[in-house]
């Protein structure tokens, strides 16, 4: 526990849900044994109303030796949960919350769980209730890509963060982007570009990671080719187009 809190991984993470930023569905990569102690940990400030977890707060102060009544999880806890316990936990998560501001979906052992189980989380991981959060937890960093693009994610096995991978920042490096992914697919593309969204969101700019997240559940939604994405993405980033102007009804 003490080597989660003194880590760089966590200090960025407790001072964006500190600031109001806590992402709306978290990937922590973390072994097996460390993984209790970190889902209480980011539950207690997530949860918390003002987000520092020791405050004395109603939700605060409903937390018992069983956990919180706003912290659910997905199955029984000791294995990857099914299909029908991520639709449970989605369902559950959109009641009014206990005593917090909104309620926290865990869903244990995540890089285990099945295709059609982590299909059913897609939605939910890309727009969480009002004041909702979903964390994914898991030993390995092998999310499908669709999950993966979705959430920012956090290594504490590396001990170092994964989500430094920034969007292009001149012409030339937007040019040479292009030209790498014009012949991807959507699945393909869509890793990277969640990346960049991570990225953004560690530099606070959380309206460009939103942007950027809501660009891939777009296209990906709409089977769109992979030149309009990137002709989205450059609109947004370069030239700080809002995405509403960009896909008018469909967004």
């Amino acid at each position: 526990m003490t080597d989660i809190v003194s880590s760089p991984e966590w200090e960025k993470l407790a001072a964006a849900v500190s600031s109001g930023g806590a992402p709306g569905a978290l990937l922590a990569v973390i072994s097996e044994n460390m993984a209790a102690s970190f889902r209480d940990m980011y539950a207690r400030i997530v949860l918390c109303h003002s987000g520092t977890g020791e405050d004395g707060c109603p939700s605060c102060s409903s937390w018992t030796n069983e956990g919180h009544p706003d912290m659910l999880i997905a199955g029984d806890g000791s294995g990857p949960p099914g299909v029908a316990d991520c639709i449970a936990l989605q369902a559950v998560m959109s009641l009014r919350p206990f005593s917090a501001g909104g309620r926290l979906g865990v869903i244990p052992f995540a890089d285990a769980i099945s295709l059609p189980a982590a299909n059913s989380l897609l939605k939910t991981a890309e727009e969480p209730p009002e004041g909702g959060h979903l964390l994914f937890i898991a030993e390995e960093d092998n999310l499908i890509p669709t999950i993966r693009s979705r959430v920012w994610t956090v290594n504490f096995r590396s001990g170092e963060t994964t989500d430094e991978a920034a969007p292009p920042k001149n012409s030339a490096e937007w040019a040479a982007w292009i030209e790498k992914t014009r012949k991807q697919s959507l699945d393909e593309l869509a890793p990277e570009a969640g990346a960049w969204a991570r990225h953004l969101g560690v530099l606070g700019e959380w309206r460009a990671s939103a942007a950027v997240r809501n660009v891939i559940y777009i296209s990906q939604k709409r089977h769109m080719p992979v030149s309009m994405v990137q002709d989205a993405l450059m609109a947004i980033l370069r030239e700080g187009v809002p995405i509403g102007q960009i896909f008018g009804d469909l967004w």
